[in-house]
């Protein structure tokens, strides 16, 4: 799968570049994200169909549940759109992220939250759609990130566990990224977007047998988005 998303990454890449010497119409875009930040692992439908059954068993329960999960994932883009012709862009960009484990430790490993700096490249297949005078844009595309800083281990319970120091996560991430984005006015934009790990991010450590680091993890957020295109 990382494979196939890096082909399409460049390949959408070097359309766009191609498009843009020939002169076809680019637009600047610059966007905040701001949303929920989740380690899943496992099945994601076997998650959501737990996530359901434990909602329809506790109606009661869920503020609280939702803020045992609270997170936080930050995000700041730039993107360059590209007219392909007809309702059809291409927007190659880049970002700066910042994600926050549960900021009251559940899931946590040891009990230290995991927090994560990366550089996203993301290329978006977009389509447009005119509501009346609001416009509205689907896109959907691969995004690859490189983990630049991350929290170490940190067993709380024993500060000599061989553990404590090792990398989490491996640097590289691939994802993919659908977004939803809606233009009222000349410059203004708004939407949600969201960014779907494929790869299993965590590093086993194959010596630590009976470790929770054996246990797959993936990288998924959801998150709102502000901008402004120019």
């Amino acid at each position: 799968m990382k494979r196939i998303l890096i082909v399409l990454f460049v390949f959408f890449l070097a359309t766009g570049v191609i498009f843009a010497q020939n002169g076809k119409g680019v637009e600047s875009n610059i966007q905040f994200s701001q949303g929920m930040f989740v380690e899943t692992g496992g099945s994601r439908l076997g998650q959501v169909k737990e996530l359901f059954k434990y909602v329809r068993n506790n109606p009661k329960s869920i503020p609280s549940y939702l803020l045992y999960y609270l997170s936080s994932s930050s995000r700041i883009s730039y993107g360059l759109d590209i007219q392909l012709g007809g309702p059809w862009s291409l927007m190659p960009g880049a970002g700066l992220r910042g994600d926050v484990q549960s900021l009251w430790l559940i899931g946590s490993i040891g009990g230290d939250v995991d927090l994560l700096g990366s550089l996203d490249a993301f290329c978006s297949l977009r389509y447009h759609l005119d509501a009346g005078g609001v416009g509205i844009i689907f896109g959907l595309g691969p995004d690859v990130s490189y983990i630049f800083y991350q929290s170490p281990y940190y067993i709380d319970a024993d500060p000599g566990d061989p553990l404590n120091g090792k990398d989490k996560f491996y640097h590289f991430d691939y994802a993919v990224q659908p977004s939803i984005t809606f233009r009222a006015g000349k410059h203004w934009q708004w939407g949600l977007e969201a960014n779907l790990g494929v790869r299993n991010i965590r590093i086993p450590y194959p010596q630590y047998t009976d470790s929770p680091t054996r246990i797959p993890t993936y990288l998924d957020r959801i998150s709102f988005t502000c901008g402004f295109h120019f």
